[in-house]
Order: C-alpha cells, then sequence, then structure tokens
C-alpha cells in the first residue's frame, strides 16, 4: 500500500486557480434579486456599530483611569482589545466599500475611525486585501501565500505537519517577524499620517483622564495610548493569529471554497473572537460585495438552496460534535484530502 503524500497546499491545484472565474460561477446561482438587497451597504448599522466599539474602548480606559490596579489593567486590555476586534472587521468592510454607498465616504471614514487604531491606512490596507483576495492561497497571497514574506510562519517556513489548531497556533504565535510586523504595522510606509492620527488622539484622549501637572495647557492622554497598544501588541495579536489560522490554514488551496471555512455562530466565543458575523469568512470569499451585517441571512438562504455552500468547510460548534472547529485535523495528506 502507498504511502499518503505528504500535505502540500497547493499540490492539488494548479499554480494560480482562476479565483475571479469561481467568484462569477458562484454568483450565478443567487437570484439577482437576492444579490441586489444583500449587497446593499449596511451605513445606520455600520455608524452604530462604530459607536459601540470605540465605546468599548473608552470604557476600558475609564475602568482603568479611575481604579488604577493589576485588574483594571487587565480588565482594560480585555476590553480594548474586544473593541479592536470589531474596528479591524469594520475597517474591512470599510475596503471593500460595503459601509456606504458613497465610495469616497468609505475611505474617509476608515482613514479617520478604523484604520490608524490598528496602524494602517486605507489605501495600503486594501492594496494588502485586494491581493489577497485575488490570489487566495497562491504564493502572491500575502496573508497565506507560501514563501511570502508576511504570511504566517508556517506558509514561510512550508512547515504543515501541524495536525490541530492548538498545535499551530503555537507555531505561528511565536513568531517574532509576524510580531514585529504586526506591531508596526505600515508606520514605514505612511509614518506622518499614522504619526498625526495617534497624536490627535493621544491630545482628544487627555481630556478624558486627570492631569495633576498644570502647568501642561495641552492634555495628554498617555494612559490610553499604552493601554490600546499592549491590548493590540498582546491580546489583539494573538487573536489575529487564531483567526487567520481558523479562516483557511491547513486545508488544500485548489479552489475559494475548499481553502476558507466557515466558523460556528451566535454564541459568545463568536461575538468576542469574530464580531459582526466575520465568522462568515467562505462567504465573505464568495461573494464580497455583501456587507458583513448581511451575512447571516445570506447565509442561511444559501445553506438551504444551494448544495456546493451546503457541504463545504462549514463548523457549527467550537469544541463538540462531529464536525468542531477546534477538534478537526488539519494538513490532511492529499490523497485523503482529496476524497473528502
Amino acid at each position: 500500500m502507498e504511502s499518503p503524500t505528504p500535505f502540500s497546499p497547493t499540490s492539488n491545484s494548479p499554480e494560480s486557480h482562476s479565483v475571479l472565474e469561481e467568484l462569477r460561477d458562484f454568483r450565478s446561482k443567487i437570484p439577482r434579486d437576492l444579490l441586489a438587497k444583500y449587497e446593499k451597504p449596511t451605513t445606520g448599522r455600520a455608524v452604530l456599530q462604530i459607536a459601540r466599539d470605540w465605546m468599548l474602548a473608552l470604557l476600558g480606559h475609564q475602568l482603568y483611569i479611575w481604579r488604577p490596579n493589576v485588574w483594571t489593567i487587565v480588565a482594560a486590555m480585555l476590553l480594548m482589545a474586544w473593541s479592536q476586534r470589531g474596528i479591524s472587521n469594520l475597517a474591512h468592510d470599510s475596503l471593500h466599500r460595503n459601509l456606504f454607498i458613497r465610495k469616497s465616504l468609505n475611505d474617509w471614514v476608515a482613514d479617520l475611525f478604523l484604520a490608524p487604531p490598528l496602524m494602517n491606512t486605507a489605501t495600503l490596507q486594501r492594496m494588502s486585501h485586494t491581493a489577497h483576495h485575488h490570489y487566495l492561497g497562491t504564493k502572491d497571497d500575502p496573508d497565506h501565500g507560501v514563501d511570502s514574506d508576511t504570511s504566517l510562519k508556517h506558509y514561510r517556513t512550508g512547515r504543515f505537519d501541524h495536525k490541530t489548531i492548538a498545535s499551530l497556533f503555537i507555531y505561528d504565535l511565536c513568531d517574532p517577524v509576524l510580531f514585529t510586523q504586526n506591531a508596526i504595522g505600515s508606520l514605514p510606509d505612511a509614518p506622518l499620517q499614522l504619526a498625526a492620527w495617534w497624536t490627535a488622539a493621544t491630545v482628544i484622549a487627555g481630556f478624558l483622564e486627570p492631569h495633576p501637572y498644570k502647568m501642561l495647557s495641552i492634555p495628554f492622554g498617555w494612559r490610553f495610548t499604552m493601554l490600546f497598544h499592549l491590548a493590540r501588541c498582546t491580546v489583539s495579536y494573538a487573536v489575529y493569529v487564531l483567526r487567520e489560522i481558523i479562516d483557511h490554514s491547513g486545508l488544500p488551496s485548489s479552489s475559494v471554497i475548499e481553502f476558507t471555512r466557515t466558523s460556528p455562530c451566535c454564541n459568545a466565543i463568536q461575538k468576542i473572537l469574530q464580531p459582526h458575523d466575520d465568522n462568515y469568512h467562505l462567504l465573505h470569499h464568495l461573494l464580497p460585495r455583501v456587507p458583513m451585517g448581511h451575512l447571516h441571512e445570506l447565509h442561511e438562504w444559501l445553506v438551504a438552496n444551494v448544495e456546493e455552500y451546503e457541504r463545504a468547510n462549514r463548523h457549527t460548534t467550537y469544541f463538540s460534535g462531529e464536525n468542531a472547529l477546534f477538534a478537526q485535523e488539519l494538513h490532511r495528506s492529499n490523497d485523503v484530502a482529496s476524497k473528502t
């Protein structure tokens, strides 16, 4: 009996599959009136979500300001990390111009409220994210491309022997290269814009902090900036790595539908780990013009009406059950993967 072929993310597929062709084919299976309904920007909901996420960050800040101790530092970091996950997802939706009808308004809101907090700009982030969509799973994918300098560690090093999400998470998390890239963000490419934004944010936050030094005419909210970046480079970084893994890692990249997962929905873990329905990642890649706020309803319709989607990588629980997300085997040998 032949031994299984070692896993390779691209050995079941050509060097570059046609992502756009696959998306056109999938769109053809959905009625046009349904697409028109769900591809409308969320607008009002987006404004409320932006406000909600920033309120979480300010709540964490104020919790520490008025009761400064170890416990409130931890609580503040957790609240800010949750806020940052939501902000990141809304920034992502703005890159697809799914928040507002006017394209320029998406960019303006992103550069004012969403991208700079996470050390990015709308323009730079859109360039990278567009490449991720167009070249998904190929060597030109900046997030999951083999040998790509900006990919997760196991893609850069060609290590496809981790069989569980937990072991792969630890391997990718303990990566100084990825950590440094995440911490610095786009600062080298947009130093003036990001420095100006964070200077303004720190001054504004200063009005929410007590100032014992009366000689300072301009308030300086250093505690907010410190806590925000501390959360961003610890808790948020860990969640970022985990989310990237559960979105795509450990799967063959022969097509969008095989290389992407749908994570569990509608429980506390999902609300914290993937807020604003970011768990429907497969649907997002198949229909990127659908705002996150519409993904849940459209997902339910697709499961009931499109067999290809219903049979795809869809997980309904995190830990228990036959198809639990964190219990699945990763990097299955190619002869086994091709039979499933």
